[in-house]
């Protein structure tokens, strides 16, 4: 069984950049969010119940941060991933044109 894929380098590298824009905000969001809770205005308050709470939340922080970050690297690889894809296909399709005009010139003579 013979499939054939048609895939527009430019589509592909417009995705890219999508993806690496979501991963950017992603990251800003990530850094506000770090910025707010391990700031020096406490969001939960400084009295004993604040207190406690900040406790148990600072040992799930750092956790969450790092998985969220993880995610962020993920995407923006997969954003690099498809920008390197669309170079390769077309470089090949670049190739392969040039291939069939020095072929047609060559018969030509």
């Amino acid at each position: 069984m013979s499939v054939r894929m048609r895939t527009d380098p430019q589509t592909l590298a417009a995705a890219g950049s999508a993806l690496a824009g979501i991963a950017q905000r992603m990251a800003d969001d990530i850094a506000a969010l770090e910025n707010t809770v391990a700031g020096p205005a406490s969001p939960w308050g400084d009295d004993e119940n604040g207190s406690v709470f900040a406790l148990a939340y600072q040992a799930v922080l750092g956790h969450a941060l790092q998985a969220l970050g993880s995610h962020v690297q993920q995407i923006g690889e997969a954003a690099l991933g498809l920008h390197t894809q669309a170079r390769v296909i077309a470089g090949a399709d670049a190739e392969a044109a040039a291939g069939i005009t020095a072929e047609l010139a060559g018969g030509r003579s």
